[in-house]
């Protein structure tokens, strides 16, 4: 997932000021904890904790790379 925000995503200039791609964001993550090749076991989380944990994985994307490649 990482790869791909890199790679596609988190590419675009000022990619955090803009809503749009703030979105392609939230939705590339969430996407890829609902995939039934890479997200999270349906048996052990509901549909609230993957929210919640695309959520908690947006907000450290959107500290940790405020641009790419990333400061930190």
């Amino acid at each position: 997932m990482l790869k791909t925000l890199k790679d596609e995503k988190l590419r675009v200039d000022q990619w955090r000021e803009k809503e749009t791609t703030r979105d392609a964001v939230r939705v590339t993550i969430r996407d890829f904890l609902w995939s039934d090749e890479t997200g999270l076991p349906v048996d052990l989380y509901t549909e609230d904790d993957v929210a919640q944990k695309a959520e908690d994985v947006f907000r450290h994307v959107f500290r940790a790379y405020p641009k790419v490649p990333s400061p930190y």
